[in-house]
This record gives C-alpha cells, structure tokens and sequence, in this order.
C-alpha cells in the first residue's frame, strides 16, 4: 500500500433508484442506474491478503499445539502480520472506508484493540493461554474474511497504485537510487559513532559528514517532490519511511540496543506477565492499563521469543510509518490535498523529537487516536453539513449561530446508510475502549476531542464522547484501583494546578549541567514555534467547515495540564498529542507562503526550500539525540545487569548509581526473596557516594555509563567527582571490583560472593562500545 487518500464516495458515486438501494453491509445490488463504488484502494486484494496471513498463522498456531517448532522466519512475521491485519482487514472492508491512509490506519487499528481486548480479558480472568487465544482469533479472522468478500460490489473503484511501467520514469528512479544512496549513508554514519562520547550536546556533537551527506540527500528528495506539478507518492512513502529512520533509529542503530531506556521496562513487564500470566498486585500503576503489556506477552509467547530485546529495537520502524497513515488521513480532510498531506507526515516527524514511538502503550494509543480523528474528519469533509439554526430565533447575529451549533446534526456520508453509520462508531467505540485499558492519557484526551465535535454540531455520533467516558469511568473505577487506591487525594489535588505541572514538566528540567540546560531551550523553541506557525495556518483557514473543531481538536491536550502532571512528563505529551493536528496547519501556513514566492526563480526558491528543510532536519537531530548520553544503552548494561539480578544469591541487596531500567524483571516482582534494589534518593548522598555507600553496606554495587551521565547532566554532579567517589570507594577495601567494561563496573562488599557474569560478558564482547 501507499499513502494515496482519495475522496470517499459521493453522491454520484453510489445511487438510489426506485425499489434498489445499497445494502450497507451485504452485497450491492447491482441496477442499470449503479455506479462503482469507490474504494480509493483494492478490497479483493486485501482481502486476500487478510486470509494468506490468517491460514499461514493458523497452521503455525496448530502446529504450536502439536509441539512441532517452526522456523522463527516464519512463525514471527506471521504471528506480527496477524496482530496488525486481523480482524481490521474484513472490518474495513465491509464498512467499505475510503481511501488508502484513513483504511490502512483503521485497519490496524482496529486489529490492534481486538487482539489487546482479548489478550487483556484473558489477562484480568487468570485464564491465560496464548497458543488457544491465537488459535480462535485466527478462526475468527479467517471466517470474517471469508463473509467480507460478500460485502465488496461487484464493481468497485480502486484508484491508480502507481505502479504500472509507465510511472517507473528516468525521475522515479533517480530519487528511489537518491534514498537508497541516503539510507546506505545513515547506517555508515550510524555505526561510526561513539555513543560513549555523546555529552551535554547530545548525538548531533557525534554525527560526521556522512550524516549530513544522507540527510541532505533525503531532504532534496523531498523537496523536489513535493514542487512538482504531480507527487508522486511512490517516492513520498519511500521517503517519508526514511524520515522516520533517520529520526528514530541514529542512537539504536549505533549501539544494537533500544535508545529509550524505558523500553527495557516495558520488556520487563511482558517478562512478569510472560512468568505469572496474572497481573501482579500493588507492583507498577502502569500494571493498571496492561493492555499493551498483555498482547506484547501474547506475541511473545506465539512468536516463540525468548524475551522482546529484537522488538524493541524494531518497534519505531514499525509504529513510525504506521503513525504516517493516520496523519495523512488527518491532513488530507484539513486540508483537502495530497501536497498538504504529505508536508504535514513530514513536518510532523520533523519536530516528533519527544521520543513516544518506542516499544510503549502511548505509541499503540497513538494509532489509535489518529484513526479516530481520521476517521471523525473525513465524515465531517464527506457529510451534508446543515446551517446552525434554532438558537438564532431567541439571540439573533453571530452569538446565536454558535450557540446554534450543538443542535445541529450532519447528514450521514453518501453511500453510508443506517447500517454502515453506526457501525463505523461501534468499530471506533472499540478503538476507544482498547485505548482505555492501554493508556491512562489517551482516553482522556479521546474524550475531550469528541466533545468538541459534539459542542461543534460536527458528527452523527453525538453521544460518543458519552460513552468514551463511560468507559474510562469504569475502567478507572474497577480496572485500575491499584493504581488510586490509597492515593485517590494526591490525584485529586494535581486537579486545577497548572503552575505545578508546567513546573515539573519543564521547571525541573532545566537543571543540572549548564550546557544540558542550555540545549533544553532548544526543544522549547522548536515546540513554541510550531505551535505558533500552526496558530497563523489555522487563522487563514477560517471559513472551512472544519476550522473551528479542528481548532478544539488542536487545544484540547493542552486543557490536559489542568487535569494532572502525569509524574512530570504532561507538557511532553500534550504537545506531542497535539502535533497531529497542528501539523496540518503549519504545512498549510507554509504552502500559503511559497505561493507569496511565485515571483521568485524556480531554482532560487527550491535551493532556500532544501537549505531550511535541511535545517529543520539538524534541528530535529540534535533535539531528538540530546538525551543520548544518559538513555543510549550498550549491549553490556543490558546483558550484565540482567545478568546481576538473576544470578546473585536470595534477599541480596544491590546500590544502583542513578537507573538500571534493563533491572526490570520477572525475578524482581515474583520471586519472594528478590533482591532489593536501591537507588540515590538523597542529595545528600549524591554528594558523597563513597560515603553514602558505606553507610548502606549494599551487598552490589552496579555502575553504568548510563547512570553516570544522567547524575552528571539532569542531577548537576561532574562525572569527575563522581569517578573519584568510585576511586575512593574502592580505596575503604570493603568492596571489589568484579566486572569492569567501558560501560559497566560492578562491585561486591568484602562478605557477598562474586558472580559469575562470563556468558553475559561473552554475549556483550565486541558490541560494547
């Protein structure tokens, strides 16, 4: 698939003659006066598509019973392709969704929230049983494809893939060979680099010639493309998927690891589902949203992996590009083209510096939100839309015309009768509702978002941000005690205190190493100025039956810093949750201004176009890469603080200098006589470690490279005089030093045996930077 939307189906496409109408979901009967049904994209194909990917990963999931292994070359892309395509593939097509992004990000969409909502009911029931849950959601993949194909019209309009012999010209090519040269140059830069040198100034100090080489050559690409009287979208996808890898994959492809250290976590979680296949009690609040977490531990068991450490490393060149669908489909209803569409994917990505499309819920939840306000703006864009009226009568002029708004009610879309409407809702309450037992924010801001299209007179489903509510009340209220129980009057007080989360989102970040701090200021700038630049883009579109919901759309996360500081990370994703929306606005802003520069010569304005794109491209590169230092992890941290946790003794306890997310894990939260980890919780002790060492008597002490720079950057202590606590640490003779790489030193009090750490550092040899 590419990302080519097209109109939905419009009056002259679909008709109503007499005694013959449209069936919304069985087959079209077919009338001298019937026109094809436009599609935008290959319902057969899919189809297809959904029944190979369901019958290859039935036959794996049976020969699982059996106990006969399969090849992981097989077994694990058709466990994936299953999780992503069923049962969205016969959904979509009977809704009959036009256009290829919008259906592509439903169709993922809602596989998704099926397989979490299964996964998860067998989670909460204690009735876990991964090879039978796989085995009849399949089967019920299988037979919805099957009944699906009765859905498709016997004559239907697909739209042009591009990829006839025709479209394969001289220019095609030449910028296909351009990324390919460009992709080859990102992994040779990557490779090159020493993420062991990165410092206050993040990746971009790191970065050579090679780099900025394959960037540019991107961005030209781009540039090019998106001037030229016809995109074409061939190159845009190729492209758009680059952009994603240059933006998400620098600090992974440098190191072999995961750059978000968090996703060590997250992998930890799936280790304790994996191990109990039970939620544990009272263990993580993020244990109360385990929908994510119980499908990661249903693929990992039905794709046979040992543990997800290959899946993390992966999961941003997967989540990225299918983030693209749901954006474009956005764009497309803002803006009402492909150009403004596919600026608005790239601009997005260009200032995506808050690193959520990692292996996380909030990436997943991501998917589904996009989808859904995808799917809410092409019915606003394709619906009869009625004038404000009722109000107007009691407060005649302007305020009586939008107070008029909430009772105003839009026609359905053509083509969509009483059947298909409310089923498109049903398919979007259940992305809803998967989202909900995922992700604590998500729901929240779903909730606000169909609010304002109900305040605004703007959907058929007027009731839906009603339900959405519902839903999260009651997860909230039974799903997720462990998360407010004995805490519900802390939550409560966040309630109203905006100056306290702005303070713990950004006031308490600009601390430690000044050069750190200063660099902050960049992100800053980066996200106001988008911010801005969309306001200007939105105020020029007045007039559009969209502006003033999207408008809502675009403000509604920010009225989330209201509501909690989400431990300090709420300006983060409310900005990031609210980049899909502004991203529309800023390439329309933008597009309004080349046309200002029509004057100008052509090559003139292409040669400043690429230079500010390229631009936009280092700036996203050092934003996005500045927290390298302290989250870029070695295959050594990995491998030799697992390895730490599961082989010392029963009840040992373990000092960790600043984090140890890769200590995360099944022996951590399940066994009764776990180690005890401990961390620097004092200011007092972080001035004198050596000292504060001493006094804990840990039995392990474990220092990471990782942990260092985090003290030395975020805490404001120079690795020096942490390097001469360690020294004199050493120097009291109560400890010695078992493991030392460049990464990772590990050292055991005078009474706690050494472990043997040999295979983890045979696994770790030659990898460690």
């Amino acid at each position: 698939m590419t990302l080519v939307d097209r109109p939905g189906p419009g009056p002259s496409d679909i008709t109503e003659t007499g005694r013959h109408r449209l069936d919304d979901l069985q087959t079209a009967v077919a009338t001298p006066a019937a026109r094809p049904v436009s599609y935008g994209w290959h319902p057969r194909a899919a189809l297809w598509t959904a029944l190979t990917v369901a019958a290859v990963a039935l036959v794996v999931a049976v020969l699982d019973w059996s106990g006969v292994a399969v090849p992981g070359v097989i077994r694990i892309p058709a466990v994936l392709l299953a999780v992503f395509l069923l049962p969205g593939v016969p959904i979509v097509v009977a809704l009959r969704i036009p256009g290829r992004a919008l259906a592509t990000a439903l169709i993922v969409s809602a596989s998704l929230s099926v397989n979490i909502l299964v996964t998860q009911i067998s989670m909460v029931l204690e009735q876990w049983h991964s090879a039978q849950t796989q085995t009849i959601l399949l089967v019920v993949g299988l037979v919805a494809s099957i009944a699906a194909f009765r859905t498709v019209p016997a004559d239907v309009r697909t739209g042009p893939l591009g990829l006839a012999r025709a479209h394969w010209t001289p220019t095609r090519l030449a910028m296909l060979a351009a990324l390919a040269v460009s992709l080859a140059l990102f992994i040779v830069a990557a490779r090159g680099l020493d993420i062991l040198q990165a410092g206050p100034y993040g990746v971009i100090s790191l970065v050579g010639p090679w780099y900025f080489l394959g960037l540019l050559l991107l961005v030209a690409t781009i540039v090019l493309t998106l001037r030229a009287g016809h995109i074409d979208h061939i190159v845009m996808t190729a492209a758009a998927a680059l952009a994603v890898v240059y933006n998400t994959m620098l600090v992974a492809v440098a190191t072999g690891e995961a750059s978000v250290p968090t996703a060590f976590v997250h992998r930890g979680f799936v280790s304790v589902l994996a191990a109990s296949h039970r939620l544990p009690d009272l263990e993580d609040a993020r244990y109360s949203w385990a929908g994510f977490f119980s499908l990661a531990t249903h693929i990992q068991e039905s794709a046979g992996f040992t543990d997800l450490t290959d899946v993390l490393f992966w999961a941003p060149v997967v989540f990225g590009p299918l983030m693209c669908f749901g954006l474009y489909a956005i764009a497309w209803a803002i803006g009402g083209n492909a150009r403004i569409a596919w600026m608005a994917v790239l601009l997005y990505q260009a200032f995506n510096w808050y690193q959520q499309d990692y292996f996380a819920p909030q990436a997943v939840a991501g998917l589904g939100y996009v989808a859904i306000l995808g799917t809410m703006l092409w019915q606003l864009r394709r619906s009869p839309l009625p004038a404000p009226a009722g109000l107007d009568r009691v407060l005649p002029g302007r305020l009586g015309e939008v107070l008029s708004l909430a009772r105003r009610t839009p026609g359905r879309v053509p083509g969509f009768g009483s059947g298909r409407t409310p089923a498109v809702g049903a398919t979007l309450l259940l992305i809803i509702t998967a989202n909900t037992v995922s992700h604590q924010m998500t729901p929240m801001l779903t909730v606000l978002a169909l609010a304002a299209f109900a305040v605004t007179g703007t959907t058929r489903y007027r009731t839906l941000w009603l339900a959405a509510g519902l839903v999260f009340a009651a997860w909230f209220s039974y799903g997720a005690t462990d998360f407010w129980m004995g805490h519900l009057n802390s939550l409560f007080n966040e309630v109203g205190q905006i100056g306290y989360s702005v303070n713990r989102g950004v006031g308490q970040r600009l601390n430690g190493d000044p050069t750190y701090k200063s660099m902050q200021y960049l992100r800053i700038a980066a996200s106001g100025a988008f911010v801005v630049v969309a306001f200007i883009g939105w105020l020029t579109c007045r007039g559009r039956r969209a502006w003033l919901v999207s408008g809502l759309l675009c403000a509604a996360p920010f009225v989330l810093v209201t509501l909690q500081s989400y431990g300090g990370e709420m300006i983060i994703r409310v900005f990031l949750l609210a980049s899909p929306t502004l991203a529309p606005f800023v390439a329309i802003a933008l597009v309004k201004l080349s046309r200002k520069l029509r004057r100008l010569p052509t090559v003139l304005v292409t040669v400043v176009a690429i230079i500010l794109t390229l631009g936009m491209g280092v700036l996203e590169t050092t934003n996005r890469g500045l927290n390298a230092a302290f989250e870029a992890s070695t295959p050594a941290e990995d491998a030799l603080t697992q390895g730490l946790i599961n082989k010392i003794p029963p009840n040992s306890s373990v000092m960790v200098f600043s984090h140890a997310p890769h200590s995360v894990g099944a022996r951590r939260a399940l066994d009764p006589d776990s180690p005890i980890v401990g961390y620097i919780d004092s200011f007092p002790c972080l001035d004198n470690l050596a000292q504060c060492t001493e006094n804990r008597q840990p039995d392990y002490v474990l220092i990471t490279h990782q942990g260092i720079e985090m003290m030395d950057l975020q805490l404001g202590k120079p690795a020096e005089e942490m390097e001469s606590d360690i020294a004199a640490l050493e120097k009291l003779e109560d400890y010695t030093m078992f493991i030392e790489t460049d990464s990772v030193r590990i050292l055991h009090f005078v009474d706690a045996p050494a472990v043997d750490l040999s295979a983890e550092l045979a696994r770790s040899e030659g990898k460690d930077n």
